[in-house]
């Protein structure tokens, strides 16, 4: 056998295995994929809603018609598709997605967490979205009857006297963010509220 056949076999041997491996990494991406898509909705289906919820009236109807708050015990947030789907979450879930649905409608929003005393002396933490809508500054809150829009001031310290009335608490300490830190809502550093 003359060299340059020797050379040539061994190429296309290497070029086969490496066809291989990569026809069967891309199967099984897209396996990965398929199931991914079975359990999460498509991606042009969650871009088409997300579009459509272009106010804040319309946000608030269709969280009010398809989603329910719940106390799951777990304190990271879904992503804004995982919350899509399950339809239901706690008040940081609920905040990040409204906060990327606002941002995809050009509305500058921040997702406000706050540690509170409640009257019987108990710690809770709560989040709600701060909006700009039009020219008022407005605060999506979560109740078990599901979320609720009001204009609440100028200042965060106007919206703190507005949650600690319509709660009855009293805010000792809040958290700024947006829902590009989705991983990062449980802030290291929380500001004193004076």
């Amino acid at each position: 056998m003359s060299r340059e056949l020797k050379i040539s076999i061994t190429l296309l041997v290497l070029l086969g295995i490496t066809f291989g491996i990569l026809a069967y990494l891309n199967i099984m991406a897209n396996q990965k994929d398929t199931d991914f898509e079975g359990t999460i909705v498509s991606d042009a289906e969650f871009k088409e809603v997300v579009a459509q919820l272009d106010t804040s009236e319309k946000l608030i109807d269709y969280l009010n018609k398809y989603f329910t708050i719940e106390d799951r015990g777990d304190d990271e947030a879904y992503t804004p598709e995982e919350f899509f789907e399950k339809k239901k979450g706690e008040p940081w879930d609920f905040a990040l997605f409204i906060s990327y649905v606002l941002f995809e409608n050009k509305y500058e929003s921040a997702i406000m967490r706050y540690k509170y005393k409640d009257q019987a002396g108990e710690d809770g933490i709560n989040a709600v979205v701060v909006f700009r809508d039009g020219d008022l500054p407005k605060t999506i809150i979560f109740t078990s009857s599901g979320a609720e829009i009001y204009a609440h001031g100028w200042s965060f310290e106007d919206m703190f006297q507005k949650e600690e009335e319509r709660l009855n608490i009293k805010i000792q300490e809040y958290s700024i963010s947006y829902w590009t830190d989705a991983g990062e809502l449980w802030p290291e550093e929380w500001f004193k509220r004076e």
